[in-house]
């Protein structure tokens, strides 16, 4: 009986031990996924980003193209966001419209694994287009496409998965330094309307 009892208690022990152990693994890895985490802009200064850059708000006018829109600094269902809506036509080589940050410093793509974004949208897709200093071209750029829903989600863009635009560029996004992000709805025609809370490098 008194064996039993010492056993019994070296096996509660242990599981108190392992618990513990795994307890603080679990926070350690926490804490570590927090440290490799960039919060470019969550609104708290709104229209400027933490590198205090501003966004710019474009369409395919600039090549001719007609499609409308515009982008402002709203609440949707209690979160502070930049809400972009308008119409996406593809008439007259068009296709598109997004609000865009310039990052400076550019950040370098060794330093996370990829791009956080919380969005919340109308079911339809959107993208995310990076520029790095070897995309010169206006029709180059690295590409993530998305779906939204009507409810604020966090959406992941691993660098791994962006993909290029034209063959004249890296087939990888990976070892590059970006230098602007975008939040673009286009490339087809459909009426867009999507809210963006928070975006960041995780």
């Amino acid at each position: 009986m008194f064996f039993y009892e010492i056993l019994r208690s070296i096996k509660v022990n242990k599981i108190i031990i392992y618990s513990v152990f795994f307890v603080f693994l679990y926070i350690y890895s926490d804490l570590k996924a927090q440290e490799n985490k960039m919060i470019l802009d969550n609104l708290s200064n709104p229209g400027i980003t933490t590198q205090n850059q501003n966004w710019a708000f474009f369409t395919d006018g600039v090549m001719g193209g007609l499609s409308e829109g515009r982008a402002d600094i709203t609440i949707v269902d209690g979160e502070n966001c930049y809400h972009m809506k308008g119409n996406v036509t593809t008439e007259n080589n068009g296709g598109f419209i997004q609000i865009r940050n310039q990052l400076k410093p550019s950040i370098s793509t060794k330093q996370y694994e990829g791009i956080y974004l919380k969005v919340r949208g109308n079911n339809e897709d959107y993208s995310l287009h990076l520029r790095t200093a070897l995309t010169m071209a206006p029709w180059q750029y690295y590409k993530f496409s998305f779906k939204t829903s009507n409810q604020w989600n966090e959406i992941r863009a691993p660098f791994s998965e962006f993909k290029k635009s034209n063959a004249y560029q890296p087939s990888t996004l990976i070892g590059q330094k970006i230098k602007s992000i975008g939040l673009v709805a286009g490339f087809k025609d459909f009426t867009a309307d999507i809210c963006l809370s928070e975006i960041g490098f995780y």
